[in-house]
């Protein structure tokens, strides 16, 4: 139900919300940010196996058939139309620091592994994730949106197999 819903809702807007930038500020190692023009085919595991801060888009434009509460942010009313993103570090192990900005505010940020699963399905995406039981934050991890910035999301994380993954919800894109 929640599929058809969210299927629905992407086939009705025409506004896309994106990442527009991103940095790595400290890192044991040398890696930069990537924003990947599509969404993988597969993501943790060691698919990625590289220093770099990733990002990518998913849905645009899904109005949410039920309120969404995730573990950053305060819980997103049902009906809101929202835009979803992934950010992952598939590192080799070591520390990562670093940001992404966002064309819109962040309303909110999944980083364990039951709610990054339970919003899979309004993605809008096939990627496969491996190691799923493993996505999220780890104890040490920390991500936050910027109180400066609601555009912005830090992360420090360790990433090490399978890695480390957020799915971050925006506000829609504005119309252009």
């Amino acid at each position: 139900m929640i599929r058809a819903l969210a299927l629905a809702a992407l086939a009705s807007a025409p506004a896309a919300a994106g990442i527009l930038d991103g940095a790595i500020t400290a890192q044991d190692g040398a890696g930069r940010f990537v924003h990947l023009p599509e969404a993988p085919l597969a993501v943790g595991e060691d698919i990625f196996d590289s220093p770099d801060l990733i990002g990518f888009d998913e849905a645009q434009g899904v109005a949410l058939p039920a309120a969404l509460a995730l573990e950053i942010g305060a819980p997103i009313p049902a009906g809101t139309v929202v835009a979803l993103h992934s950010v992952v570090f598939d590192g080799t192990g070591g520390r990562q620091r670093g940001w992404v900005l966002f064309d819109a505010p962040i309303l909110g940020v999944a980083t364990s592994p039951e709610t990054l699963a339970a919003t899979d399905v309004l993605s809008g995406v096939d990627t496969l994730w491996l190691g799923h039981d493993l996505r999220g934050l780890e104890r040490e991890d920390r991500a936050w949106i910027d109180p400066g910035d609601p555009r912005r999301l830090w992360v420090d994380w360790a990433g090490s197999s399978p890695g480390d993954h957020l799915r971050v919800v925006t506000e829609a894109a504005p119309l252009m």
